[in-house]
């Protein structure tokens, strides 16, 4: 049983001493470390915006090079009309090279 006389000082169903309070230095120095902490994110916040930014930047900068070099190459506007005929010329071939491999006679007999 917790006995709280003064001749259990040494027993050991001495009552526990209470939670203390922080003192007020400690409560300064939690907040100093609490506001530390807050401004070390708001300054990594801060440099990643500018390190995204510039990221943007310099992709605008690349995007205008590239722009710049296709007019000077003088390419069609669309270049997907020159790779569409590529295609096409490309398939009709193959569908010759298909033909020659496999004829007509061969194949169609097969078929029900």
């Amino acid at each position: 049983m917790v006995s709280s006389s003064g001749n259990t000082r040494c027993s050991n169903e001495m009552e526990e001493f209470p939670m203390t309070q922080p003192q007020a230095y400690q409560k300064r120095i939690q907040r100093a470390r609490q506001k530390r902490a807050q401004q070390a994110k708001q300054l990594r916040l801060q440099q990643q915006r500018e390190r995204l930014q510039r990221e943007q930047a310099r992709a605008q900068r690349a995007l205008r090079a590239l722009e710049q070099a296709l007019q000077e190459l003088g390419l069609p506007e669309t270049v997907a009309e020159e790779v569409q005929w590529r295609l096409q010329a490309q398939q009709k071939l193959l569908g010759k090279l298909f033909a020659m491999m496999f004829p007509p006679d061969v194949w169609v007999p097969q078929l029900p």
